[in-house]
């Protein structure tokens, strides 16, 4: 594999990364206290990113990736992964939940509800980061420009997924820069990922359909499990569904038109 080929996988990612990071800037507008009274619409709205990106991103990609399986062989790795997501982030739910919420050091990461976001955006960066080294690598054999393509996807709808990260912690109380950092952290195992995809893409494009589902379930769970509810515990159920609803239709707008 040519090095060129990983250098511009680890650049893309790093991009990436920063896109996301990008996505807290509007949060570092206005007083936190303003956002904390807000916080119930700022989940639902996150939510509706999340939920946006696992279908628009990781569902819908990772059931198109199945020429090299057979139809029910390519959804069952899909779902699968889709359960596994789910399952670990019911399991991280129960570690941390013997955690209290007073404990200073972990409130000001967004408590429980800020910590399995930055986990399960963590994990949707994976296959985000193996899908770019897959690209480029394909792109010395077939001469496309595949791998620029799918980083510059992935960039742009990074930065309203960076929002979905800062909201928690910002409600809680944290600065701008943390913002910050927690988004460029999140995206951080794309650039990661993407030098052993870029070596070898034989082996991790077979995997891609069921880490895309993993990714999927993990943030879908999370947002039916932990996001939703809190949301409804400080405001209407109109409200939160109009705030889902708008994240969800926010996230599709911007990748479509930017």
């Amino acid at each position: 594999m040519p090095t060129d080929v990983v250098i511009k996988s680890v650049v893309a990612g790093l991009i990436a990364s920063v896109a996301c990071g990008m996505g807290a800037i509007p949060v570092m507008f206005g007083n936190s206290d303003w956002l904390t009274k807000r916080t119930g619409l700022g989940y639902g709205f996150a939510g509706g990113l999340m939920f946006a990106a696992s279908v628009y991103n990781l569902i819908g990609p990772g059931l198109n990736m199945l020429a090299k399986h057979s139809k029910f062989e390519g959804t069952a790795l899909v779902v699968s992964g889709f359960l596994v997501g789910a399952l670990f982030i019911w399991l991280s739910d129960r570690f941390l939940h013997g955690i209290e919420e007073g404990d200073d050091k972990w409130v000001r990461w967004g408590g429980r509800t800020g910590l399995l976001v930055f986990i399960a955006m963590c994990l949707h960066s994976v296959p985000e980061g193996l899908a770019v080294g897959v690209g480029y690598a394909s792109d010395a054999v077939v001469h496309e420009d595949l791998g620029t393509l799918i980083a510059a996807a992935i960039s742009i709808h990074n930065i309203p997924e960076g929002l979905a990260v800062a909201i928690p912690l910002r409600a809680a109380g944290g600065s701008g820069l943390k913002c910050f950092i927690a988004a460029f952290l999140t995206s951080l195992p794309q650039p990661i990922a993407a030098v052993p995809a870029s070596y070898a893409s034989w082996f991790f494009q077979p995997l891609m359909p069921f880490l895309m589902g993993l990714a999927a379930g993990a943030m879908i769970f999370l947002v039916l499990l932990e996001m939703i509810p809190e949301a409804l515990d400080s405001q209407k159920p109109v409200a939160i569904a109009w705030a889902f609803s708008i994240g969800f239709a926010g996230m599709i707008l911007a990748q479509v038109l930017l």
